[in-house]
């Protein structure tokens, strides 16, 4: 009996999990948002490039932080010489440490100790400064500032995948919502032409119509059914649509929630056309990236090129002391401070470039990009503008075509009302009826299009204004 009871446990536990993993999930439109932020692979690979051109950044930064080695070398060496055989043991410890300034002087401090018979240390120092050729912050840090650009076109590029993710995602719905919309009304339209045909039979029962009538009915009854499976594998391919936007398996079994649509209108702001174009150039990703390259890469790029004509003259300044040769006072500690081996120099050289036709070239080069770049920047400018104006009349024009349907839906259902009556009466024909049926069935369906067209307009224009992620009160983090 035990054994049983515990069979019967383990059986409705595996039932229980098998409910649990097979069983639909209902999701919502916030769900799926938050889903897709989470889940979306575009999102993921957004914010790899955003590490990675962090890491590229403190690189760029670490070029200027000290640098520090540490080369050990030991030699052992024979030699036979007649009848002698020589053999010396040498062992050469070299750390070494440089840094280069923001402003192109590179210091290198390097400290030679040799351990053989004697221990003969040594430290010497090496300055080199640019005082014309590749001097100054601009072109020693351009390099540094292309990375600084770099991260910030990044960040832009993850909040540009998040507002093209969630816009995508919420479109994907909205579609959904329609398909399931349509398969109501195709569900309800067969229910009213089967009841047609019921009818029909009535009145060709009693007499009151002929018996092709009948044929006509169930001829659309027929329709009904086919127009009705179409738009099933319609919805199914909505929810696929769904999946693929959100970033889930196509396998995941998911429902969708009811959508309060005029709460989600009500969502959504709509602003002058003004505010409109200023809102887009201002949070255009793309824009906003062209400007950040124009100002950034394009006119150091130019710097860099102008500063590789000049003259280049660097002054170069070495001292060193210690690493002497054997006993006495050239070894120890004390032979790096006792003078007995110092050496110092200064040395200034200059390279003059006569005709340097690739250094010009490259000047020219740059000077055509930057002209080049500034039109492209004029023409995305217009762009942008051009495509914020006809999102704001798109959605002033799915706002009025909303209010035609929804007046449209109203006097065809008193329509379709007045002629069921009609037929009922035998005032009308069932070719009628099922005209005006046909008539119903296209105006509910364009008022659930003009519904959902006027809420895509809305989403369509917040992506265009930059304002999805605000919209839906979104928080991007970038650490």
């Amino acid at each position: 009996m035990l054994r049983f009871i515990l069979l019967s446990l383990f059986a409705l536990c595996v039932m229980t999990n098998a409910e649990l993993v097979y069983a639909s999930v209902p999701l919502s439109l916030h769900e799926a948002i938050m889903l897709a932020i989470r889940e979306n692979p575009n999102v993921e690979v957004a914010q790899l490039n955003l590490t990675q051109q962090k890491f590229a950044l403190h690189v760029q930064q670490w070029q200027f932080y000290p640098h520090y080695s540490f080369n050990v070398t030991r030699t052992v060496s024979r030699s036979v010489i007649g009848a002698y055989a020589l053999t010396s043991k040498n062992t050469q410890v070299q750390p070494a440490v440089s840094w280069l300034s923001p402003v192109g002087t590179q210091t290198i401090v390097t400290s030679a100790n040799s351990f053989s018979n004697h221990f003969n240390p040594g430290l010497s120092l090496q300055v080199i400064q640019p005082l014309m050729r590749g001097f100054g912050r601009p072109i020693v840090e351009a390099a540094l500032y292309n990375a600084m650009d770099s991260e910030k076109i990044s960040k832009l590029n993850v909040e540009g995948t998040l507002k093209t993710t969630i816009t995508a995602v919420i479109n994907a719905y909205l579609n959904a919502v329609s398909a399931e919309h349509t398969v109501r009304i195709d569900e309800e339209s067969l229910q009213r032409a089967q009841l047609s045909v019921q009818q029909t039979k009535l009145f060709i029962k009693a007499g009151h119509k002929a018996g092709n009538e009948l044929v006509t009915v169930q001829a659309d009854v027929a329709n009904a059914q086919t127009t009705l499976e179409n738009d099933k594998n319609n919805l199914k391919q909505a929810r696929f649509a769904l999946l693929n936007a959100i970033g889930l398996d196509p396998d995941t079994d998911v429902t969708i929630t009811n959508l309060d649509v005029p709460a989600l209108i009500k969502k959504y702001q709509l602003p002058t056309i003004m505010q409109t174009k200023e809102m887009a150039l201002a949070n255009d990703v793309q824009y906003q990236t062209e400007i950040i390259t124009f100002e950034g890469a394009t006119k150091r790029n130019l710097q860099i090129a102008e500063d590789n004509t000049r003259w280049q003259l660097n002054l170069t300044v070495n001292a060193s002391t210690g690493q002497g040769q054997g006993a006495g006072q050239n070894a120890g500690i004390g032979s790096l401070y006792n003078g007995a081996n110092t050496s110092q120099s200064a040395a200034l050289n200059l390279q003059i470039p006569i005709d340097d036709q690739i250094a010009k070239q490259g000047v020219v080069n740059a000077k055509i990009a930057l002209r080049e770049a500034s039109i492209a920047l004029k023409q995305e400018k217009w762009s942008k503008e051009t495509n914020a104006i006809n999102g704001w009349n798109s959605v002033g024009s799915a706002e009025r075509a909303l209010v035609f349907a929804e007046s449209a839906s109203q006097l065809q259902q008193k329509t379709y009302q007045l002629s069921y009556k009609k037929y009922l009466y035998g005032l009308i024909d069932s070719i009628e009826l099922q005209s005006v049926r046909g008539q119903l069935i296209a105006t509910e369906q364009s008022l659930v299009a003009s519904q959902l067209n006027y809420l895509t307009a809305l989403v369509n224009l917040d992506l265009l204004q930059g304002t999805t992620l605000k919209t839906w009160d979104i928080k991007v983090r970038y650490d």
